[in-house]
């Protein structure tokens, strides 16, 4: 008898110990990113990003066409002269439409990693300055906005 108290206390204390470990995951509503990889070559790019959303609401639909829903993921070229970074405006805009992550009708936290390929990958070949990075952000259903983040030194061919 004692040997099954003492069982069944043991069970008991591992079970309440392990739920106490396994806390829900909670995060903000505003979504976060981090820089993971960023891999060129002649005409493309690929930037890869993690990502956290605490309410699941990231990506957008094919209807969702009118501003400010047209895009969600905003980069900026920044040129590096004489040593200083220098926003550059392009006669296009690195704009990009992040699909649907979560197809649930759940507020959820997700996380994971967004591919965005970047066509074309540009640097300014008439420029005299070889260096240059991209900032990124993106914004959820909410229109909340993330942190803004940003790729390494990239040497320009």
């Amino acid at each position: 008898m004692r040997l099954k108290t003492f069982l069944f206390l043991l069970l008991t204390g591992l079970t309440i110990a392990l739920t106490a470990c396994l806390k829900k995951q909670t995060a903000s509503p505003i979504p976060e990113i981090a820089f993971k990889d960023f891999q060129a070559n002649k005409d493309t790019a690929n930037l890869y990003l993690n990502f956290i959303d605490g309410d699941g609401d990231i990506g957008l639909t094919q209807n969702d066409t009118v501003a400010p829903n047209n895009y969600n993921c905003f980069i900026s070229y920044i040129e590096k002269q004489k040593g200083v970074w220098v926003k550059r405006v392009l006669p296009f805009e690195f704009n990009y439409r992040i699909p649907i992550i979560n197809t649930s009708s759940k507020k959820k936290t997700i996380q994971g990693e967004i591919k965005i390929a970047i066509k074309p990958f540009y640097y300014d070949p008439f420029s005299k300055y070889d260096t240059i990075k991209y900032e990124i952000y993106i914004v959820d259903k909410a229109l909340n906005k993330s942190n803004v983040i940003s790729t390494p030194e990239i040497i320009t061919p």
